[in-house]
């Protein structure tokens, strides 16, 4: 019997020691796609059409400091002329629970104009956040605004996905269970990892496909907007915000 149990005690601690081993494999894997397009500040930025800002939590209709940091950097990007277009992107999973709108609020209070800022509402993860933002806003160049633990992961799935991403960290301060986000993070990309490389799935919710709309294009659709009432039949988007989003195809029909 206790031959037996030796036996299983040694099986099983092998068994640990491969699965250890192969965690530290995939982080290892996973970190290596964060070693370039690494800007440590705004003002080293290239100019840059679209942006994506990372959810993180809401208390009390108001952003989490590590939220808000993210939002501040992004704000001072707009302002100072790096970017065009703000993609929000976070939570929307319950009526009296709206991430993205909270975070589209902040922006606008901090001189953000509002038709420049797209809402993602069906954000589960960073994976999903990612495939969506090429498959509906059709972005194949994004900035990713996060913080540094959770930056890697998200430059990898990037990666993955076909999409040419830089980074700008958000750390403007020392942050409450900073320690228990870095832990976190092992089995999260070690998920990101199964997500891209294996299971390959699509997101839960994907729509029809919403065009970004540059500056010079905005004039052009508003007037359009007033001759034809296309966002009855669902052609034309057009939110409770006023912020502009077109669909692709008619876009192309229209524009091109």
């Amino acid at each position: 019997m206790k031959k037996i149990l030796k036996r299983i005690l040694f099986y099983l601690t092998l068994l640990l020691f491969f699965l250890c081993f192969a965690v530290f494999l995939i982080n290892y894997y996973v970190l290596s796609f964060s070693k370039e397009n690494y800007f440590s500040s705004v003002d080293w930025l290239w100019n840059k059409e679209v942006w994506l800002v990372f959810g993180a939590s809401v208390r009390w209709w108001k952003p989490s400091l590590i939220l808000q940091d993210r939002l501040d950097v992004a704000a001072e990007a707009y302002k100072s002329g790096k970017i065009n277009k703000i993609i929000v992107s976070w939570d929307n999973s319950s009526v009296d629970y709206n991430e993205p709108f909270i975070m589209k609020k902040y922006l606008i209070n901090h001189w953000v104009k509002k038709e420049d800022i797209y809402e993602d509402f069906a954000w589960f993860d960073t994976y999903d956040s990612l495939y969506r933002a090429k498959d509906i806003f059709k972005a194949d160049e994004l900035v990713l605004f996060t913080q540094n633990f959770h930056l890697r992961r998200a430059l990898y799935i990037a990666d993955k996905l076909g999409i040419k991403a830089y980074w700008v960290q958000t750390d403007l301060r020392n942050y409450a269970w900073v320690r228990y986000n870095y832990y976190r993070e092992i089995l999260a990309r070690v998920k990101a990892f199964f997500e891209t490389e294996i299971i390959k799935a699509k997101p839960k919710f994907l729509w029809e496909k919403i065009k970004i709309v540059k500056d010079d294009e905005i004039e052009d659709v508003k007037e359009t907007l007033k001759q034809d009432i296309f966002w009855e039949n669902n052609t034309w988007i057009l939110d409770e915000n006023n912020t502009w989003a077109v669909d692709e195809w008619t876009f192309e029909q229209n524009f091109q």
